[in-house]
């Protein structure tokens, strides 16, 4: 049973290694989320290949008297395609912001006065599974 295990994982290793896969940290982003000088950083995860609210921690975000631009630096599995989508009501108006770049990614988005905002989101990977992300975030004064 032993030799047997263990003829398992070489075959395995070999298979693996022909086939060209590699390990998940081989892969690196140019972006470093770390180095923004972000304010709020909020480690999450969710279900992978279904729309989810509130992605950046909060069911609604209600704004001031003042306009604001937000910026975002996503950091997700290398692997992956988050996509945002930022719902904004301003003034009796719609818009949405979206950005479905793969990979970790910065973007901005920004916001008139006394606005009404979601954010939802959609990360892709394997089915049935949970996918871990870190949202870094920093208001901007318009």
């Amino acid at each position: 049973m032993k030799r047997t295990i263990s003829v398992l994982v070489a075959t395995g290793v070999l298979g693996a290694t022909l086939t060209g896969i590699s390990p998940a940290s081989a892969a690196t982003s140019a972006i470093d989320c770390a180095t923004g000088g972000y304010t709020r950083v909020l480690n999450s995860y969710v279900p992978t290949n279904v729309e989810r609210p509130a992605v950046d921690g909060h069911s609604y975000n209600i704004g001031g008297p003042s306009a604001y631009t937000y910026e975002v630096c996503l950091d997700i599995p290398d692997t992956s395609t988050f996509t945002i989508e930022v719902r904004i009501w301003s003034n009796g108006s719609q818009s949405v912001f979206m950005d479905d770049r793969p990979g970790d990614k910065v973007f901005r988005y920004s916001l008139g006065a006394n606005s009404f905002w979601q954010v939802y989101g959609t990360l892709t990977g394997p089915g049935s599974t949970y996918l871990y992300y870190t949202w870094y975030e920093k208001q901007i004064p318009a």
